[in-house]
């Protein structure tokens, strides 16, 4: 997220923590191959940047074993987090707190590993964010993440809309790798994935449990009868969409390592 978000920014993220949902295209798979990039294991510190409702330091914690701190602007985003640690037994593996991506609230060569998943769409500049990860990353550490990509070249209504309903805007994957290499990363590696509908729900059910996704169904569907902002928010991320959208958006998920000079 920007370090201002305008008014429907704020209202489209308590939306999404109000819901208890975030989501990243690729979903447990995007997530599992990003810790394996960035080779994430055991006895490690780890930084979630953007952590959402807290579902990736959670799943991080229970399968590596490592520390893991989560980071987000939105309080009610950090609530959510800290309930589902409780849930999931492992409060004592992971923190979260409040802060911005763009300037993060730590001291220089402290992590592992960075990651973000879905983050870097949000910023107009993409560049400044990555040197920040860097920066509280240790020598020989890694940076990643999982973004939205384009395939192809997008058509306007579909990029229009995902600038409406998300405030976000991609790049195809040369883009995001060209970024990690400008930002000062070696070894920079990256694929692009169409998006795969059974898999993507499939990923979806892992990553809250069919209790908990049919709670966020009812919430949605409530907040949309209920709300206004709600009921905007859903017609935005509708208005993209058409029969040959899966040809044109797809997820990437790219890592690079610090340098150990």
């Amino acid at each position: 997220m920007n370090p201002m978000p305008s008014t429907r920014a704020k209202d489209y993220f308590e939306f999404l923590a109000e819901i208890g949902m975030t989501k990243h295209y690729g979903s447990m798979e995007a997530t599992r191959e990003l810790i394996d990039l960035c080779h994430i294991g055991s006895g490690q510190i780890v930084l979630d940047v953007g952590c959402g409702v807290g579902a990736t330091p959670s799943f991080i914690a229970n399968k590596t074993d490592c520390h893991v701190i989560g980071l987000d602007l939105v309080e009610r985003m950090l609530e959510k987090s800290r309930e589902r640690a409780i849930n999931e037994g492992v409060l004592e593996l992971v923190e979260f707190l409040a802060g911005n991506g763009q300037k993060l609230p730590f001291t220089d060569d402290c992590f592992d590993a960075v990651i973000m998943e879905s983050v870097n769409v949000f910023f107009s500049d993409k560049l400044a964010p990555i040197r920040e990860y860097i920066r509280v990353t240790r020598p020989g550490g890694y940076v990643g993440f999982t973004e939205m990509t384009w395939l192809q070249p997008p058509y306007p209504k579909v990029e229009n809309a995902f600038r409406r309903a998300a405030f976000a805007t991609a790049l195809n994957a040369a883009g995001w790798i060209d970024l990690l290499k400008e930002a000062g990363l070696q070894r920079v590696t990256g694929n692009a994935y169409q998006i795969n509908v059974p898999v993507e729900s499939k990923g979806r059910i892992e990553r809250y449990g069919r209790w908990n996704l049919l709670k966020t169904i009812l919430k949605t569907l409530v907040s949309v009868l209920t709300d206004k902002k709600s009921r905007s928010f859903i017609n935005d991320g509708m208005s993209g969409v058409s029969r040959d959208l899966l040809n044109v958006v797809g997820y990437g998920v790219y890592a690079g390592q610090k340098s150990m000079s």
